[in-house]
């Protein structure tokens, strides 16, 4: 990817059934896939998109940076503080990099979705797609977790509605 070719939504990370969302070694649970959602929508406004699941915060996760598109490991606990100011070897001089990531979050992130895959931007619906996961983990179906996961960590162009969405239907 060049410098100048931004993706606008963010690919699928690279994975099968649900660890295209979260890591082999973490299980659905409510507080994984919140912790998961938001910090998909917390790297992606710092200008990072998910190349595999959500690890967890102190455990390496592949990411691109979508300043350049390189792809490398990095602790999300980091990414999340900003850190490391110095993004990776080889990216824009950090000169370039403020200017780049006003680029690319100048336009505020939609509040709905208009994905194949219905994201949920409201409370209420994220409530529905969490009690359908639910059913889905308890009577252990593959196919139910791994659609319930994608409504709500595959990338979205409103991630931040979903984002909100999920943080008030858990609270």
């Amino acid at each position: 990817m060049s410098t100048t070719e931004q993706p606008t939504v963010p690919a699928a990370p690279q994975g099968t059934d649900r660890t295209v969302y979260l890591a082999e070694h973490l299980a659905p649970t409510p507080r994984n896939i919140a912790s998961a959602t938001s910090a998909v929508a917390v790297i992606t406004a710092a200008g990072w998109q998910p190349v595999t699941g959500y690890p967890g915060a102190d455990t390496h996760w592949k990411v691109r940076c979508l300043v350049c598109g390189w792809e490398g490991l990095r602790f999300y606990s980091h990414l999340r503080r900003g850190r490391p100011v110095f993004r990776h070897d080889g990216c824009l001089p950090l000169a370039e990099q403020a200017a780049k990531l006003t680029e690319l979050t100048a336009q505020p992130a939609p509040t709905t979705c208009t994905c194949i895959i219905a994201h949920p931007t409201t409370p209420e619906r994220a409530e529905q797609v969490l009690k359908a996961l639910a059913e889905a983990r308890q009577a252990g179906d593959p196919v139910g977790i791994t659609i319930g996961l994608a409504q709500l960590l595959s990338p979205c162009p409103a991630y931040a509605a979903r984002r909100a969405a999920l943080d008030t239907a858990t609270a």
